[in-house]
């Protein structure tokens, strides 16, 4: 049975990774390393923001579990800016539902992610681009319109 194995095995043609798109946002904004470096950045500002605001979601939070939070959002962001990456997180609707996100929270996850694009010197032409893909997700994540943080 080993010998039929390591035969198949030896038999597969090698996989080979894609080049990332010239056009992509991935390689517009200097590929995955540096995404990485950008989301991770973003997120430990949203984690040290007031706790009756973004930084509600990170109390009480064990550090494997936010660990484990960033990763997926770093695969989910090079993902969708065509990066060679495999997001196997849940959809956005789902990774979100209970958490009372409301219109004020987005506008301000949004404020941070403009404030980090710009320590990083993305130009605004770009930084528009990262808006407007993220914005994609909005309808999913945001569970209502209150203009105050949390829902009713």
């Amino acid at each position: 049975m080993r010998t039929i194995l390591i035969a198949l095995v030896v038999a597969m043609p090698l996989a080979t990774t894609p080049a990332i798109a010239d056009d992509s946002l991935c390689k517009k904004l200097g590929g995955g390393d540096a995404i990485s470096t950008v989301v991770k950045s973003f997120l430990s500002k949203m984690r040290k923001d007031d706790p009756d605001k973004l930084g509600r979601f990170w109390l009480y939070r064990g550090e494997d579990g936010v660990q484990r939070e960033e990763q997926l959002i770093v695969d989910f962001v090079q993902s969708a800016t065509g990066c060679d990456r495999l997001y196997v997180g849940r959809n956005m609707t789902d990774a979100h539902k209970g958490m009372k996100l409301s219109k004020k929270d987005w506008e301000r996850t949004v404020g941070f992610l403009r404030a980090t694009l710009d320590d990083y010197k993305v130009p605004s032409a770009l930084q528009d681009d990262v808006v407007a893909l993220v914005g994609t997700t909005r309808s999913q994540i945001v569970e209502c319109e209150a203009d105050r943080f949390g829902c009713p």
